[in-house]
């Protein structure tokens, strides 16, 4: 049923103006809503960082993501060497704080010796998306022959 009211027709009690403004506000919102659920979790960043050389043996290796991740389902290894001599060691226990923006925390547990090393991750985001990752440093005061 279409009425004028005021100068301009109201349909259905919506007057046009209005129905316009609630559509527009409404594709707006789509690509937000659309690139909030696209977003993945990544690594942001680590200590020690990718292919830095520590001139001191980390105690522990902290790892930063963009979302909390699942510490049920992370995985932390410490790769040293390379080839027949290259030597694999788990690492635990994972620890965080209760803040979504902190880092995991991974002791060592023993002191590394000058070297070259891998820091190998894998963890899962709270959506299932499974993610993994290599980040390389040397230990001494130059970067160790590979």
């Amino acid at each position: 049923m279409n009425v004028r009211s005021g100068g301009a027709f109201v349909r259905d009690g919506v007057r046009p103006l209005a129905r316009r403004a609630v559509t527009l506000a409404l594709l707006a919102a789509v690509p937000a809503i659309a690139g909030a659920a696209m977003m993945h979790m990544k690594l942001s960043r680590s200590e020690p960082a990718a292919n830095s050389v520590l001139r001191i043996p980390p105690k522990d290796l902290k790892l930063w993501f963009t979302q909390r991740p699942e510490l049920t389902v992370t995985s932390v290894k410490l790769r040293s060497g390379s080839g027949a001599s290259a030597v694999q060691r788990t690492l635990a226990p994972l620890a965080r704080a209760a803040a979504d923006s902190a880092p995991i925390v991974v002791p060592v547990g023993v002191t590394l010796a000058p070297g070259h090393y891998e820091i190998a991750w894998r963890t899962m985001a709270r959506d299932g998306h499974v993610l993994n990752g290599i980040i390389p440093f040397d230990v001494g005061s130059g970067a160790a022959k590979r």
